[in-house]
């Protein structure tokens, strides 16, 4: 038990680190181009939380949340405004870690492996976009107030950045959870692994 413990809290660090490492260097973790930003974190998280189930998922996207918080603040332009305010910058981030969990779960049924974890980075970048706007949408006239009619922009160029982000994670995350799968290294302790290579 002692030694499963510390196992699950090494791997924890180490998806961590990849956030941070990630976040903090510029044009790796976070994309931006204009009106256009993106991020690739989430794919940390979501091969995370595969790994380690719901514990993971909450960690991973607070960790998540927290550093394109931190990040925000260090390049405060206006796109990254809207991530100084701490419950939109981390609560989106740790119920797209959550959901994701269940979505993975929820397919577990599908006797192709990689279709269901392509499902997965799919189903949860989704969640991870539409939850992302809710709550910018929710404070609305809080971010009206400091970036003007700008808001108005981000929120419209929102379903694309979702698309790319949705696009990348499914090109980028099944191939690296299909290798991690194979190897000796990835052992989920709570899911059997693939039932068929697909």
């Amino acid at each position: 038990m002692r030694n499963t413990k510390v196992s699950e809290m090494t791997v924890m660090a180490m998806f961590v680190a990849i956030i941070v490492v990630m976040a903090l260097i510029p044009q790796v973790g976070f994309f931006q181009y204009g009106g256009i930003a993106f991020t690739l974190l989430h794919i940390p998280v979501i091969i995370g939380t595969i790994y380690g189930g719901p514990k993971f998922g909450l960690s991973l996207g607070f960790a998540f949340g927290l550093f394109s918080m931190i990040v925000a603040f260090m390049r405060p332009d206006p796109a990254n405004v809207i991530f100084q305010n701490p419950v939109v910058a981390i609560a989106p981030r740790m119920i797209f870690g959550l959901v994701t969990w269940y979505i993975f779960v929820g397919l577990k049924r599908l006797s192709d492996f990689r279709l269901r974890v392509a499902l997965t980075f799919l189903l949860g970048t989704l969640v991870h976009t539409v939850v992302t706007l809710s709550f910018v949408i929710l404070f609305l006239g809080f971010f009206r107030e400091f970036i003007g009619e700008f808001i108005n922009l981000i929120i419209i160029v929102f379903p694309l950045n979702g698309t790319i982000e949705i696009v990348t994670a499914v090109l980028v995350g099944t191939p690296v959870i299909m290798a991690l799968w194979r190897s000796a290294a990835f052992h989920p302790p709570h899911d059997e692994g693939p039932q068929t290579e697909g």
